[in-house]
C-alpha cells in the first residue's frame, strides 16, 4: 500500500509542486527580507537622527526636559533625556563620546546592551537618546508582516496545488484505467474529451486507438467467420461426394460426375487458400513492390491469351483497344489485377455476350477500363463488392472466392491508384483502374 501511494503520479506531482512552492516562497521571502530590511533601517536611522535634532532645537528654546520628552513618547520613535551618558546605560567608545561632546549626533545600528538601533546627541544640560518605540517597533512589525505573508502564501498555494494536481491526475488515472480495460478486450471504451490541452489530445488519441482496435477486431472476427464458412463448404462437398463414391452400386457415369465435383471443389479450396495467403501478405507488407518499367499493354494482351479458353468457350466477343503504354510498377501484381477483373467479367457475361477492354493515358493518369454485358450489380452491392468474401450473387451460381476484387483493390492501392465500378442492373458493369503517371 505504501509503495502504491509513493509511486502514485498524484503523490509525485504533489511532492514536486509543493517542493517548488516552498523553495520559491522561501527564496522570495529571503530576497525581499534582505532587500527591504535595509530600507527599513535607513528610514529608522533618518527618523532617529531627525528626532535628536528636534530635541536639541527645543532644548535651545528653553523648554523643560519633561515638556520635550512628553512630545516624543507616542510616535514610532521615542526620546529620553539623561543627565549623563552613564545614566543612559550606553557603552560608547572614546571616539563616539568625543563626537557627542563636540555636538555631533552618533547613530548606533545595534547597541551591545540593546537589540535595536539608537541615536545620541548632546543638550545644554544633558544628553538625549532616541530609539524605536518598543510598542510600535517597525523592524518587528516588518518581520511579522513578512512571516505572515509567507505563511499565507504557503497555505493558499498548497491548497491550490492540491486541487490543481487532483485535476491533472484525474484524466491520467482515467486513461490508465481505460488501458487496462482495453488490454482485457474492451475496444468499445471511449474517454470524454474536454478542452484542447495535452491531456485532451491524449484522450482524443486514445479514442482514435480504441476505434481502430474495435474496427480491426470486428474485421478480424468477420474475416475468421467468413474464412471458416468459405472453407467449410468445399470441404463438406468433398466429404459428401467421397462417401457417395464408396457405394458400389453407383453407375460409372455418376462416379465420374462425383469425381469431377471433388476435383472442382479441391481446386476451389486451393484457390481460396492461395487468395487468403496473398491477401494477408499484401495487408502485412510481406509482398514488397518490385517497381520496374514494363509494357502495360503487352502485359494485358498476355492475360487475354491466358484466359482465351474461358471467353472462347462462352463465345464472348472481345473489343480490345490498347494504347502502347510503358508503366513503372510491379508487373506480376498488375497482371493479377487484370486477371481478377477479366475473369469476373467473363464469369458474369452470358454466352455470346461482349466484353470491352480499353487502355489509354491522360496527362495525369493511366486508365484501364473493363466492361461487360452481364446482369449488372445492384447499388447496395456496389458499396460492398470490394469487401472480403462478399459476393453479389449469394446463390454462388458463379465461381469465385469473393477475394479477387479485395486483392485487386489492395494491389492498385499499393501503386497509389484507385479502382471503381459503375453498373446498372440488366445492362452490365464497368470497372475503372486509374494509376498515376
Amino acid at each position: 500500500m505504501k509503495n502504491k501511494i509513493f509511486h502514485s503520479i498524484y503523490t509525485k506531482f504533489l511532492v514536486t509542486f509543493l517542493g517548488v512552492l516552498f523553495f520559491s516562497s522561501t527564496l522570495t521571502f529571503g530576497v525581499i527580507y534582505w532587500s527591504q530590511l535595509g530600507n527599513v533601517l535607513d528610514q529608522i536611522r533618518v527618523e532617529l537622527v531627525n528626532q535628536v535634532q528636534a530635541v536639541q532645537t527645543l532644548n535651545q528654546e528653553k523648554l523643560s526636559n519633561d515638556e520635550i520628552t512628553g512630545l516624543f513618547t507616542q510616535g514610532i520613535v521615542v526620546s529620553r533625556i539623561y543627565a549623563s551618558l552613564d545614566e543612559a546605560a550606553v557603552v560608547l567608545s572614546e571616539d563616539e563620546r568625543a563626537k557627542i561632546e563636540n555636538g555631533e549626533i552618533v547613530y548606533l545600528n545595534a547597541h551591545q546592551s540593546h537589540n535595536f538601533p539608537m541615536a545620541l546627541g548632546k543638550l545644554t544640560d544633558g544628553y538625549v537618546v532616541s530609539m524605536p518605540n518598543l510598542e510600535r517597533d517597525q523592524i518587528a512589525g516588518f518581520m511579522n508582516l513578512q512571516r505572515n505573508t509567507l505563511l499565507v502564501t504557503l497555505l493558499i498555494g498548497s491548497v491550490l496545488i492540491v486541487i490543481a494536481v487532483a485535476m491533472i491526475a484525474k484524466p491520467i488515472k482515467a486513461v490508465s484505467e481505460a488501458t487496462k480495460k482495453v488490454a482485457d478486450g474492451d475496444f468499445d471504451l471511449r474517454l470524454k474529451v474536454r478542452g484542447k490541452d495535452e491531456l485532451a489530445v491524449l484522450a482524443r488519441n486514445f479514442n482514435i486507438m480504441t476505434e481502430a482496435l474495435s474496427r480491426n477486431d470486428y474485421i478480424h472476427r468477420d474475416f475468421v467467420s467468413n474464412v471458416s464458412h468459405e472453407f467449410k463448404t468445399p470441404i463438406a462437398s468433398i466429404k459428401g461426394f467421397g462417401k457417395l463414391l464408396k457405394d458400389p452400386a453407383i453407375s460409372e457415369t455418376q462416379r465420374q460426375e462425383y469425381i469431377d465435383i471433388i476435383v472442382d471443389e479441391s481446386d476451389r479450396l486451393w484457390k481460396l487458400s492461395s487468395n487468403v495467403l496473398k491477401l494477408s501478405e499484401l495487408e502485412n507488407g510481406v509482398l514488397g513492390l518490385k517497381k520496374e518499367a514494363f509494357s502495360l499493354d503487352e502485359s494485358i494482351r498476355r492475360v487475354v491469351l491466358l484466359l482465351q479458353e474461358k471467353w472462347e468457350t462462352k463465345n464472348i466477343d472481345l473489343d480490345i483497344q490498347l494504347d502502347e503504354i510503358t508503366y513503372k510498377g510491379d508487373q506480376e501484381l498488375m497482371a493479377q489485377v487484370i486477371i481478377n477483373l477479366l475473369t469476373n467479367a467473363i464469369n458474369h457475361t452470358p454466352e455470346q455476350g461482349e466484353i470491352g477492354l480499353d487502355l489509354h493515358a491522360t496527362s495525369k493518369e493511366i486508365v484501364i477500363t473493363i466492361c461487360d454485358t452481364g446482369d449488372g450489380i445492384a447499388m447496395d452491392d456496389q458499396e460492398k463488392i470490394f469487401d472480403r468474401f462478399y459476393k453479389a450473387d449469394q446463390s454462388r451460381s458463379t465461381p469465385g472466392t469473393g477475394l479477387g476484387l479485395t486483392i485487386s483493390q489492395r494491389i492498385v492501392g499499393l501503386h497509389s491508384g484507385t479502382i471503381a465500378v459503375e453498373s446498372d442492373l440488366g445492362k452490365g458493369s464497368t470497372f475503372f483502374v486509374k494509376l498515376p503517371q
